[in-house]
């Protein structure tokens, strides 16, 4: 008689724990990942990426970071990021020195 691979109980009990554990551990991978957790070097990307800027030079900051960026018309942007890594979320500001001024956020859903 040939018996299924999880036919006796124990192992079966195993399979499903190592499951469990291995979703566990993707899904704490995946969360850890927010915008409210990025890196500097994530950071400066999204947002070279997102104002369109050309130059970007950014500093630690109580709850994020400082810094500036210049866009390819030459406007130079005095930007202030703020990370939430409990809601996940970044806000910024750029203050242009030609007057403009922007604000935005990134928060993965």
């Amino acid at each position: 008689m040939i018996q299924h691979p999880f036919s006796r109980p124990q192992l079966h009990c195993n399979f499903l724990f190592r499951s469990t554990l291995l979703c566990l551990a993707l899904l704490a991978g995946c969360a850890a990942e927010t915008p409210g957790t990025w890196k500097q070097p994530q950071v400066e990307a999204e947002m070279t990426r997102k104002l369109e800027l050309t130059r970007i030079a950014l500093t630690p900051a109580a709850a994020g970071f400082e810094g500036t960026g210049t866009a390819a018309d030459g406007e130079t942007y005095k930007l202030k990021i703020t990370q939430d890594a409990t809601k996940g979320r970044l806000d910024w500001t750029a203050v242009g020195d030609r007057g403009s001024e922007e604000d935005g956020f990134f928060e993965l859903n």
